[in-house]
């Protein structure tokens, strides 16, 4: 029997002793820390932790690869580890097995001429291929390498691993390449797609370095325009993204940010540069924010406002320009006016009213003599909006329409578009400021500024630059919105480039106009962007998950530049003296501009 009081652990006398365990530290503990809790692999697939995954290898590739073929399985939107072996050979060494191999086909080309058959065209060009490649490895033009191409893809469960392995499966057939899933060897090909650069796999196949080439796996993102301006660095390769707007399809930018992000901070940036450049420069500014730069640069600043006396007229006719039809400018201008007043109403007028605005505008112009088809670039006096008023109440159903115009011809805001127009600038930068207009005016006082300069553009072909900051403000009506959208298709006819820029993203997109807009503007810019529009920038431009990752945390000026297929992480830097002249008050500017004067 068995005194179990002479155990140790259970005597009365004695205290067991309880061992003691290090605790780890270092680089043992961050390696328990990081660890997965554990890992399986199966014959074609394994799991770590809760994740599933899948290697797969690539086998064979077709005769030809076209250069950058592999970005269009980078920019999938998948999360996966793709790795490339490759291990170049002695060129000696390749030399001899191509002699041997152009022995072997000679033999067969020869075998089949004694046999009297016919010439294989498969031989000959395998004979002709052959030879040239010797030639090329002889005079060094070429190497030999040996490439081992792996994929781990990764997955919640097996059926979205099985929908994602057909996916990146269709990807590369598509330019014949064929992929398998690595049969036994799960482990071996995950370690092989880890940054370890080892290659456990060892499934190979020979290509030359050309061929090899077009495996780089990005299309350059550098954009580089030879006679462009400075716009900022590139953060992937830190490269100086030199812009020349007038370079693409066509010049029109929209900039889409939080507030906060620096939008008008790059604005004004590109305002300073494009003077420079020779550029003309023309702002609609709502919070008159660019005034600074006006005194700096002796532009002219424009306040519109109710008791302004400086006044512009939409009624004014655009000159014609060589090879233009007088009747389609007219009918141009005249549509542009039917939005106006239903801008002014602030409603969509049903047909019969419709109809009876459309032959009031045109007896409106009859009565100063102007004729549709006629040349009315020389006219000096056109009418105004109280010549459609009188007009329409002389029309059987016009009154109705001349009331709702009523505000703008004897109500509250009589004198803001009811008078001819007294603004004549001759000066490079020109700013329209609205901050003095009530916001209910603000759409209509850039409808009527877009106007004016689309006239203005016209007398004279040559490079202007218009910035629309808060561009949302004519787009809260559709009227403001469709006309908008008319002068960035007309602006490229007249060597414009618009600007577009606004902080109300969701409105903006979500508007019938707004992905127009962005579709005929060749350059799109996104700076930092709240959570609330993350998803609907990212369904608009296809983001990747990690460039909304980047725009979520972008700091202030750092933005993703966009055109066409090329996309580029920036940031926008300023020089010492600019950056001082665009966060200066006007005063400290007017100082300052007067120490260079006396300077010279």
């Amino acid at each position: 029997m068995i005194d179990l009081s002479k155990i140790p652990f259970l005597s009365k006398n004695k205290k067991a002793k309880i061992p003691t365990v290090v605790p780890l530290s270092g680089f043992e503990k961050l390696k328990e820390l990081i660890s997965p809790p554990g890992a399986a692999f199966f014959t074609d697939y394994f799991q770590i932790g809760d994740i599933l995954g899948r290697a797969l290898v690539v086998l064979d590739y077709p005769s030809y690869l076209t250069s950058g073929w592999l970005s269009r399985l980078i920019n999938l939107n998948e999360v996966f580890n793709l790795a490339l072996h490759f291990t170049p050979l002695e060129t000696q060494t390749v030399l001899k097995q191509l002699e041997r191999q152009l022995a072997k086909i000679e033999a067969q080309i020869a075998e089949r001429q004694e046999a009297g058959k016919v010439r294989s065209p498969e031989l000959t060009a395998a004979y002709r291929n052959v030879e040239s490649l010797r030639d090329l490895l002889a005079q060094a033009q070429e190497r030999m390498l040996q490439i081992g191409f792996y994929l781990t893809i990764f997955a919640k469960d097996k059926k979205e691993l099985d929908v994602l392995t057909s996916e990146i499966t269709k990807t590369l057939e598509s330019y014949l390449i064929t992929v398998k899933s690595i049969m036994f060897q799960q482990k071996e090909a995950f370690f092989s797609t880890n940054l370890l650069g080892i290659d456990e796999v060892k499934t190979l196949y020979h290509l030359n370095s050309s061929t090899a080439a077009s495996f780089f796996p990005f299309i350059s993102s550098d954009i580089i325009d030879e006679t462009g301006i400075f716009f900022g660095i590139n953060l992937q390769n830190a490269s100086l993204v030199i812009l020349n707007r007038w370079a693409y399809e066509n010049p029109h930018l929209v900039i889409l940010a939080r507030s906060g992000a620096g939008k008008s901070y790059t604005a004004k940036l590109e305002v300073m540069r494009n003077l420079m450049m020779g550029t003309d420069v023309i702002i609609l500014d709502p919070e008159n924010e660019y005034k600074s730069i006006a005194e700096f640069y002796d532009g002219a600043f424009i306040s519109l406002s109710l008791h302004s006396d400086e006044k512009l007229n939409p009624f004014d006719l655009p000159p014609i320009l060589e090879n233009e039809e007088p009747l389609d400018v007219y009918k141009e201008h005249t549509a542009d006016l039917m939005n106006f007043c239903q801008l002014l109403m602030g409603e969509k007028l049903d047909p019969e009213d419709f109809s009876i605005l459309d032959q009031a505008i045109h007896q409106t112009y009859l009565s100063f003599n102007i004729l549709p088809d006629q040349n009315f670039g020389e006219i000096k006096s056109f009418p105004t909006l109280n010549d459609l008023e009188k007009i329409l109440r002389s029309l059987v159903g016009g009154d109705k329409i001349a009331n709702r115009l009523y505000p703008f011809t004897k109500g509250n805001f009589d004198g803001f578009v009811n008078r001819p127009t007294t603004v004549e600038i001759n000066k490079r930068l020109v700013i329209f400021g609205l901050k003095e207009l009530p916001e209910v005016l603000r759409p209509i006082g850039m409808f009527i500024a877009l106007n004016y300069i689309l006239n203005k553009v016209r007398r004279e072909m040559k490079r202007r630059l218009v910035i629309i900051d808060e561009a949302w403000w004519i787009m809260r009506q559709p009227f403001g919105a469709e006309f908008l959208f008319n002068v960035i298709k007309r602006g490229r006819k007249y060597n414009l480039a618009v600007t577009n820029i606004t902080q109300d993203i969701e409105d903006f997109l979500v508007s019938p106009f707004g992905k127009p807009i962005i579709t005929n503007s060749a350059i799109v810019l996104l700076m930092k962007q709240s959570p609330a529009t993350i998803d609907i920038c990212s369904q608009a431009f296809v983001l990747s998950e990690g460039e909304k990752q980047f725009l979520l945390q972008a700091e202030r000026g750092e933005g993703l530049l966009m055109i066409g297929n090329r996309r580029a992480p920036i940031y926008i830097l300023a020089s010492y003296a600019e950056d001082q002249i665009i966060r200066s008050r006007p005063e400290q500017l007017i100082a300052l501009k007067k120490a260079k004067e006396s300077l010279q």
